[in-house]
């Protein structure tokens, strides 16, 4: 009678069932320190902390709105990539004067800790013509969908631009 050699049992780490029964808590820890280093580093800030003030607002900030119209104010937002500045083109009916100074505030659509707000002076010379040109230097923003609010006295206008 022959005795023949079973064959030897590869060791442990040679098992793909080993390796699958591994790799699902193995992704689920790795996805979970993903998520916490996200949670820690990154800052969503509230959207508005005293939402009832904020709310009481709106008519007044509306009335802001209806005033723009009324006096037949539009803005158009020009970016120029080559250079790192904006320029803000206001046309107005006939008769309205040029505030010297508006307020631009460039706001991300979901991230309030990346807005940024710039005062923006009007260009010598193009106070007594229509449109009115403004121009400042563009603050640093990500890429992505902006709104942008021009203010100046009791009037607002709200534009969007694309960050490319």
């Amino acid at each position: 009678m022959t005795i023949e050699p079973t064959s030897a049992v590869p060791p442990w780490y040679q098992q793909p069932y080993v390796w699958l029964l591994i790799a699902f808590p193995a992704i689920a820890v790795i996805a979970g320190l993903t998520t916490l280093f996200i949670a820690v580093t990154t800052y969503d800030g509230l959207v508005v902390d005293d939402y009832y003030k904020r709310g009481m607002e709106i008519n007044r900030e509306l009335g802001r709105d209806h005033a723009a119209t009324s006096r037949g104010l539009d803005a158009t937002i020009v970016l120029e990539p080559e250079a790192p500045q904006f320029r803000v083109l206001l046309s107005a009916a006939s008769g309205e004067v040029a505030p010297e100074i508006l307020r631009v505030s460039f706001l991300h659509r979901t991230r309030a800790g990346f807005d940024r707000h710039i005062n923006v002076v009007l260009l010598p010379g193009s106070g007594h013509q229509t449109p009115f040109i403004y121009q400042a230097v563009t603050p640093d923003l990500v890429r992505g969908h902006w709104d942008v609010l021009i203010e100046a006295g009791d009037w607002r206008l709200l534009e969007s631009v694309t960050m490319p």
